[in-house]
Order: C-alpha cells, then structure tokens, then sequence
C-alpha cells in the first residue's frame, strides 16, 4: 500500500500544492488503502459475475434462490467456487487485522512516572479516590488523542487514521468473518457467494468516491456518490433482505427439512445463529445509509463533501478546487 499512498500523494500535490500534502498525512495513507480496496472488489466483481453468471441460483427461471437448499448438504463445490471464497476469506481476516491497525496506536508507559504522581497527588491531599484517580491519567496521557485503554506500563489510543464508523465497520467485518467461516462449514458456499458478490458490487463506486474525496475532487466525488447510493439501495437494501435473506427464512426451512432429509432438531440448532448474524448485517446497511443520506444532505444544503463515515463531525473544507 505504501506505492498506492505515493501516488495519492502525487495527485494531491498535482491538484492542491504542496501545501495539501503536508497538512493531510492521513489523507495520504488512507488513499493507499482505498486503491487497493478499489483493486480487490473491481477484480472479484468481475470475476463474480462471469463465473456466477449462469448458476441456477441466480436464475429464476431455473429455481433461483431455491437451488441454495434443495440437495443440501450435497452441493458439489467447484474449484472456481473454492479459490473465490478462499481470496474472500484472506482478504476480510486482512480488512479485520488493518483496520485495527488503523485505528490504534500503542505506546509504553514509564511505572515511575506512575508512582511519583501518585505521591504528588497525595501531597496535594486529593481525598477523592475517583478524582485522585483521574488526575493520575490524566498526568500520564500527555498526548491530545483519546485514550482507549491505559496501565501503569502501557496505553492504547485512537490512531488519527481512526474511521469515523469504526464501531459499525468492526462489528460488520466480525459478523462477515463469523458468516464466511460457518458457511464454508456447513457448505453454504451458494448463499455465501450471492452475499459476497452484492457487497462487491456496491463497494466499487464507495472506494471510488471516497478517493475522490481524499484529494477533494468535488464533481467526481459527487458522481461517484451518486452511483454508490443507487447501487447500494439495489444491491444492499433491496437484494439483500428482500431476496437473500427472505430465502434464509422462508425458503431453507421447506427445502433443507420438510422437503429434504435434514434432521429440524439439527437446522433449529444453527438457523438463529445464522438469522442473528444476518440480521444483523441488514441493521448494518441501514446505518450505514442513514449515514449516506446525512453525506447527501450536508452536499445539498451546504455544497460541501463531508464523508461522515471517515470524520465523524465533518472535514475541513479548505480547498476551492475542484474536478
């Protein structure tokens, strides 16, 4: 990523000056990583769609979401099925693994300085032990970021390269991982490729916009931000709940149990965990589009490209430019 971030930092410059590179570091690193997110869900999209292209699943006139259950568990796997969900698996444990990179740092704390300021304190006579307490963190944490977790030998902070949705981004990239592992266990790989290839799909025009937004070009963030909410409606709010999941709750109960051989005491063990987890990825996308519609509303009213999703209070608007 570090030769994706250079040529953030290349365009940046081109667009805004020098000045813009040294007041947006952060900028810099994150464009790296959302040219390489625009690379993987390109390429996966297009793989996608030409190798799911003619699976009776996706073909309502051969069954549709109705071949996702009917002869489970005894779907034949293809290689091609295989190696896609073995790059899906590799790349959502690494997007889990960077993203807590991103978003904290660790520093090492001195246990003396510790302990002198506890004697400070207690020669100022802070009765209050919650107070005492508080100054002595307080004494400790020079830095202005916020603390996430402290000890008298190490701390934990936020990292400026924190997302704004960091709560929203780790429980999906949780949820996603749970739903990868248990799917290829119990051979769901079907449903658990129409999951991945809507996410991709949508995926394409977000780290397409939000490059755009890195190095402020305005009317192509726009368009680009245009495109993201249509697909994402299409793809994630329409798609997704309505006909994946749908078939989750109506479809796999006929087909796997009562039209098929599977035990119900084994289905009614498993099928809440596997709603839960779904369930919870559609809460997730709605979030994440009322945060879409505040985007978009931010644009209309004030003319301005806030990507809430990154700041969660907004961006500084300081450059004119636009393209």
């Amino acid at each position: 990523m570090p030769k994706f971030s250079a040529l953030g930092q290349q365009l940046g410059r081109a667009a805004h000056g020098p000045e813009w590179e040294k007041n947006n570091q952060d900028r810099i690193i994150k464009f790296g990583e959302y040219v390489y997110r625009l690379i993987f869900h390109s390429g996966v999209s297009a793989y996608g769609l030409w190798y799911f292209r003619d699976k009776s699943w996706w073909n309502s006139e051969l069954g549709g979401t109705k071949n996702l259950w009917m002869m489970h568990p005894n779907h034949p796997v293809e290689p091609g099925m295989t190696w896609y969900y073995l790059v899906q698996c590799a790349y959502n444990v690494d997007a889990l693994l960077s993203l807590i990179e991103l978003s904290f740092e660790f520093e090492w704390v001195n246990p003396l300085s510790y302990s002198s300021a506890i004697e400070f304190l207690e020669k100022e006579h802070v009765v209050n032990e919650s107070q005492r307490k508080k100054q002595v963190l307080n004494l400790m944490v020079r830095s202005k970021q916020q603390t996430v977790f402290w000890t008298p030998f190490f701390q934990i902070k936020w990292s400026p390269t924190v997302r704004g949705d960091f709560r929203e981004m780790m429980a999906h990239h949780i949820v996603t991982n749970v739903l990868i592992f248990g799917s290829s266990f119990y051979r769901f790989t079907r449903i658990g490729s129409m999951i991945f290839l809507i996410h991709d799909l949508s995926d394409v025009p977000i780290d397409m916009s939000k490059l755009a937004n890195f190095v402020k070009w305005k009317i192509t963030t726009i368009t680009c931000f245009v495109v993201m909410v249509l697909l994402w409606v299409l793809t994630r709010l329409t798609i997704f709940p309505f006909v994946i999941f749908r078939s989750v709750l109506f479809e796999s109960y006929e087909y796997m149990v009562v039209k098929g051989k599977l035990d119900p005491a084994l289905y009614e063990a498993y099928c809440y965990i596997f709603y839960a987890l779904l369930g919870a990825l559609v809460l997730l996308h709605v979030t994440w589009f009322l945060i879409l519609l505040r985007i978009g509303w931010t644009l209309v009213s004030k003319g301005e490209t806030h990507d809430y999703s990154e700041h969660k209070s907004g961006e500084k608007q300081g450059i004119k430019k636009t393209n």
